[in-house]
């Protein structure tokens, strides 16, 4: 009996190890320009810090603040609380679609026939 109370308890600290590493991963702030790969992304804006800096929570959890790619390029169209879709390179954004307030989810992409 001793054995498996031991075993079973061995379990649970092994799963709430695991559930720990899983919590401090969620919700931590990356680099975007050195831990950010280069692709497409749906985020949600946390905060427009200025015209050319975002501060952003990806679907994984992780945060970012994530800069213009362009000089022409500009965030004042974006809002607290928006999804957006962006591409980046080298953790800066070179195009995005802000698709409003984060009720509203962007559109599944088309599919091929």
């Amino acid at each position: 009996m001793k054995t498996v109370a031991l075993a079973v308890l061995g379990v649970l600290a092994l799963t709430a190890g695991a559930s720990a590493a899983q919590t401090a991963t969620a919700g931590r702030t990356i680099n975007a320009a050195t831990q950010l790969p280069d692709t497409t992304y749906s985020v949600v804006v946390n905060q427009v810090q200025d015209a050319t800096h975002i501060f952003v929570t990806f679907s994984n959890g992780e945060r970012a603040v994530l800069t213009a790619g362009r000089p022409n390029m500009t965030f004042a169209s974006i809002h607290a609380g928006d999804t957006v879709m962006l591409s980046t390179s080298k953790g800066t954004v070179l195009v995005f679609k802000d698709f409003g307030p984060r009720s509203a989810s962007p559109p599944a992409p088309a599919s091929t026939p």
